[in-house]
């Protein structure tokens, strides 16, 4: 499956790497943003399109932005007839870049950790 990420930030480029490596399946085309001024031309080797240059409505959308801009990004894709989109929210990003990370054997998620009781880690006690 073809699929273009929105957003060209770190959000987006660490959703880019873990779907890569972990979706054999899926195949990141680029990345789309609502305007070019401040953005990359390529991000990871992809090309970075500007929302209203791209015509290709049926390809999946991974919204991969900061959580409160998901609404205006999903209103503004819908008002351009791009119906097939996915957010990804934090908890979301969390599960991918763990499995990523583990898959790449760099870091290991803190909920793999011995005597790590389930709780967020700014919660544990000493």
């Amino acid at each position: 499956m073809r699929i273009m990420i929105f957003g060209a930030r770190s959000i987006a480029l660490g959703v880019c790497r873990a779907i890569q490596r972990l979706y054999g399946d899926f195949e990141v085309t680029g990345f789309l943003v609502t305007g070019r001024a401040g953005n990359p031309d390529t991000l990871a080797g992809l090309p970075v399109c500007e929302l209203d240059q791209f015509r290709d409505r049926n390809i999946c959308v991974v919204i991969a932005t900061p959580e409160d801009t998901h609404a205006a990004i999903v209103k503004s894709l819908e008002e351009r007839g791009f119906y097939n989109h996915i957010c990804i929210d934090s908890g979301k990003e969390s599960d991918l870049m763990g499995r990523y990370y583990t898959s790449t054997g760099q870091f290991k998620p803190l909920r793999t950790y011995d005597g790590h009781t389930g709780r967020t880690f700014w919660n544990d006690q000493p």
